[in-house]
């Protein structure tokens, strides 16, 4: 095969219209000008020829519209895909999500994998499948394959996501594999585990891990950046009989990271629990506790740690809050214009309780930090009493409940109204005393939100009934409610077209004529969201304003059923409804909007 030099480069983008005539022309004189400026930041020394890889820098440094078009960058992605293309080799897109790290790091040298820019990973069945930036690369393939023993399957893949993940990969594998050779010794808490139950009765004596350990120290910060990465709403680090399994949730779904070995589990959960401020000695019992990371750009990021004993060891769990994604504009939610007038109406009161309803995971605490973000001002006193506190924010004025020392939801509530407050957000009303601390609130003056634990918004009331609030006192305080869930969103990268019967639609309970074809979407699955057809998460909301009437219907104990007919004939659109709307709208599917609003 020919070398792939620059000329042969531009021509190559060129002939795909990525790049105009006159731009090529540019590209080749300022080619000159930058040429010994890369040479000497990447190495002369190469048994290839260096003008494609350092060209291709060059043209991304460019930020060229591609076919002389605005709007529309060429990147590295688009030169290699047509690299691609005219070379014969499969472009690859590399998920670090699905490869596998010994087969990154332990098939090649890292040396010489980050040397050639090359990246194995998949080995089956002796095919062993490699990433390449250069494609004419080839006299190190054969290289590689006859060292192996294998048979070698090529690939083209962007440089920067080569040397992001060989520098990722081998950088956690040599902190692991130092710390199991620190703690896998007999005697060290890696192999002695008395969190273990099926190893309990195994126990002689046991040396305690040090979680100052530098390679401990590195592998937990390489979690915590490439979750962040990832864009992960949970961190799991699970104990298992004979290893540590470390799993991300991404758009409501675990992904399985890491198998580590068993060895450094201890290590990585002490160490997590030094940063939470927990107490290490303490294995027997579930702990909670927070930690705050500092991010690129000088942004923070809060963690919520939690610990418990589980079968094989002390399992940890740790929520990530970024602020962009907990503090947004209530515009960004998916609230539909209804529902934005509506819940306006509420958060625009002087006085009142708006309850927000929902599972756990559901969006509640977005929902309620926005709201209010957006209403807060120099002006207003805003409390809010969380168990514990998910994101420290300077404009309101936070309290964690600490059971053990008797300050609970409804102890602080007795207080509250001395600290001269204009909004309260209480985080969870879980019992008589604290809704009637809510009602005394709002009855004298306050705004107060709340959350409760159900199915849908009318359901609130039957809730606060059970509770034991009398009928009057919910009709004369509660303004509204609001339920909400999350839909994971079609991706953008492979959407699709297709069309499906009516009579199908109305069968699963969508709101559509029976004869009728609907033409919707969804996502075919590819690279950019790992093959699932689904990328972020859009609320869906059921809102429930309580009218004149309904006051009447609540005071007189009328059921919860009569209730919602009557908030549906004035306007309520229920969470089915809701989510049909983001289906004929091309953001979510309808398996989706079945698998989120099910009864």
């Amino acid at each position: 095969m020919k070398l792939l030099n620059s000329d042969a480069l531009l021509d190559i983008l060129l002939k795909k219209r990525l790049i105009t005539p006159k731009q090529k022309q540019f590209i080749t004189l300022e080619k000159g000008k930058q040429r010994q400026k890369l040479l000497k930041k990447y190495g002369a020394d190469r048994k290839f020829d260096t003008s494609f890889p350092d060209l291709v820098d060059i043209i991304v440094s460019f930020k060229l519209d591609a076919g002389g078009k605005k709007g529309l960058t060429l990147d590295e992605d688009s030169i290699i895909k047509a690299v691609s293309q005219s070379c014969g080799l499969p472009f690859k897109k590399l998920d670090p999500l699905k490869l596998d790290m010994d087969t990154v790091t332990k098939t090649i040298p890292r040396n010489f994998a980050l040397r050639h820019m090359l990246l194995p990973f998949n080995f089956q069945n002796g095919v062993l499948e490699i990433a390449v930036y250069h494609p004419d690369n080839m006299t190190v393939l054969k290289d590689i394959e006859q060292a192996n023993q294998v048979t070698i399957k090529p690939y083209i893949a962007p440089k920067s996501d080569i040397k992001k993940i060989l520098s990722e990969f081998f950088g956690f594998q040599r902190s692991i594999s130092a710390a199991e050779s620190q703690f896998g010794a007999p005697g060290v808490g890696g192999s002695v585990d008395i969190g273990n139950l099926e190893q309990f009765v195994k126990v002689s004596s046991s040396k305690e891990i040090s979680s100052s350990d530098q390679h401990i120290k590195s592998a937990v910060n390489h979690l915590f950046n490439y979750a962040l990465d990832q864009t992960a709403s949970d961190i799991h680090v699970e104990p298992k009989r004979n290893d540590c399994v470390i799993r991300f949730r991404i758009d409501g779904a675990l992904h399985t990271i890491y198998n580590l070995p068993k060895a450094v589990h201890s290590a990585i959960v002490a160490r997590i629990k030094i940063l939470a401020r927990l107490d290490i000695s303490e294995k027997r019992r579930p702990q909670d506790g927070r930690i705050k990371l500092s991010l690129q750009n000088d942004k923070e990021a809060e963690v919520r740690v939690s610990t418990i004993p589980v079968a094989f060891g002390e399992k940890v769990v740790m929520r990530l809050l970024d602020p962009d994604v907990i503090f947004q504009d209530l515009n960004n939610l998916g609230f539909s214009k209804r529902d934005r007038i509506v819940y306006n109406s509420f958060i625009q009161s002087p006085h009142g309780i708006v309850l927000v309803t929902g599972p756990t995971g559901s969006g509640k605490s977005t929902t309620l930090y926005s709201t209010l973000d957006k209403i807060a001002t120099p002006e207003k006193n805003i409390i809010t009493i969380e168990d514990p506190v998910e994101m420290v924010h300077e404009a309101f004025n936070q309290i964690s409940v600490q059971p053990l020392i008797d300050v609970t939801f409804s102890t602080i509530l007795r207080n509250i109204l001395r600290q001269d407050p204009d909004v309260i957000m209480i985080g969870e009303i879980r019992d008589l005393d604290t809704a009637s601390h809510a009602v005394q609130a709002a009855m004298t003056g306050h705004l107060v939100f709340s959350t409760l634990h159900t199915n849908d918004a009318v359901s609130s009331i039957v809730r606060l009934r059970d509770l034991g609030l009398e009928p009057f006192l919910i009709s004369s305080t509660l303004l509204g409610a609001l339920a909400q869930r999350l839909v994971r969103t079609i991706c953008p990268h492979c959407v699709e077209s297709f069309t499906i019967d009516g009579h199908e639609l109305l069968h699963l309970g969508f709101p559509v004529a029976d004869k009728e074809i609907y033409n919707l979407k969804r996502g075919k699955g590819c690279r950019q969201c790992r093959d699932t057809g689904y990328k972020g998460r859009c609320g869906i909301f059921e809102i429930f304003p309580l009218s004149d009437q309904m006051k009447k219907m609540v005071t007189a104990g009328d059921s919860a059923d009569d209730i919602r007919q009557l908030a549906i004939r004035e306007g309520m659109t229920t969470l089915r409804e809701d989510a049909w709307e983001k289906v004929k709208a091309g953001i979510t599917t309808y398996e989706e909007a079945m698998r989120v609003t099910a009864e």
